[in-house]
């Protein structure tokens, strides 16, 4: 059972796999405010589930809503007197 082995340069730890350039981002809990990873389920300090705002309009100010609206009102208005 003796066996010789050999030093192989593919052994050797590679540190690019650990990189700490993918930390994890932090924002406020929406119940409490305690910074938490944005990939949590749940506030370790106030324990609510962590749900993310899906709603088209959420990110958007209220002027930008109010441009769309009058977007699209603008654009009915036209079509209705052109026919």
């Amino acid at each position: 059972m003796d066996q010789d082995w050999e030093y192989d340069d593919e052994d050797e730890w590679d540190e690019s796999e650990f990189d700490d350039d993918d930390v994890n981002e932090t924002v406020a809990c929406s119940n409490c405010g305690a910074e938490i990873y944005e990939d949590a389920v749940s506030c370790p300090i106030c324990g609510e589930y962590v749900t993310t705002n899906t709603h088209p309009f959420s990110d958007r100010p209220n002027w930008w809503i109010t441009l769309g609206i009058v977007g699209v009102i603008a654009t009915i208005l036209s079509l209705i007197f052109l026919v």
